[in-house]
């Protein structure tokens, strides 16, 4: 389903280990969890944990900010920087803190906070969310909060997120920004999680077995570019991956359906 190289293409800052364990157990984890049923669910799962985890290389929350990045993130807890001041650079007193009393958390001193911060390819945050994933993930992730973002467990973890979530059901709408919105509360980070549904179906296209009429696909390519296309780079009149893949995005964009060149498309692009 996804090649060990395409991974490598994908998320190239991955955390060291972790690519070759994704792509030997990717196959039957997205068959177990619905993802490989169709092409929005896998390539929505991919930009969103491409998002999430910063494409892979960060798979535990740190905490370990400034004073003036804690009043960026937090800016209703931390009104001044003086109230800031006394959690900087001590990723564990902000974790009990911000994190404490909601999201199934205990009160500071439990350490429920910064036990349960975010870890995994989805950042899962919080007790409740680690009960919740892990029963869906067979796991004890309470007790093993840590386990959440373990090379041989990560991918299995965030698969139980989507469960739990019922992402699968929203993928199939086609609509990204809800289920953007299911993950994150609302649509923090769109544009990028866009940017990273738009590398994710290049990287995954797949040119047509025999090649169109060069001229045909120039013309396409141009236009597309016109279009705000730019990823495909030069009208070289090859139909390879890139290209593919920007078709497939207008097509989606347009409600073509699925496919690549045809009379409507070449209709609508005014060839």
């Amino acid at each position: 389903m996804i090649a060990l190289a395409q991974l490598q293409e994908l998320y190239p800052r991955a955390r060291t280990g972790y690519l070759p364990v994704f792509a030997a157990t990717a196959h039957d984890l997205f068959e177990e969890f619905g993802i490989a049923q169709t092409a929005n669910r896998l390539h929505f799962f991919l930009a969103q944990i491409g998002h999430e985890s910063g494409g892979l290389s960060s798979v535990e929350e740190g905490l370990s900010y400034g004073a003036e990045r804690i009043m960026q993130v937090w800016p209703s807890r931390f009104p001044t920087l003086a109230s800031a001041q006394a959690f900087a650079r001590s990723p564990e007193k902000l974790g009990n803190f911000v994190y404490a009393n909601r999201l199934g958390n205990g009160a500071p001193a439990t350490g429920d906070g910064f036990r349960y911060r975010g870890r995994g390819y989805i950042q899962i945050t919080g007790k409740d969310s680690y009960k919740q994933v892990g029963a869906r993930a067979g796991l004890d992730l309470v007790a093993k909060p840590e386990s959440a973002a373990a090379p041989d467990e990560a991918l299995r973890v965030a698969c139980a997120f989507w469960r739990w979530k019922d992402l699968n059901a929203l993928c199939d709408t086609g609509d990204f920004t809800k289920v953007t919105k299911r993950i994150n509360g609302g649509t923090v980070g769109l544009p990028d999680r866009l940017a990273w549904l738009e590398k994710v179906r290049r990287v995954l296209a797949e040119p047509p077995a025999t090649q169109p009429d060069a001229e045909t696909v120039r013309a396409v390519q141009r236009a597309l570019q016109m279009r705000g296309f730019t990823s495909i780079g030069a009208a070289d009149g090859l139909l390879g991956p890139r290209t593919a893949a920007a078709i497939r995005q207008f097509r989606l964009n347009n409600g073509l359906g699925d496919g690549l060149l045809d009379a409507t498309l070449l209709t609508i692009l005014g060839l």
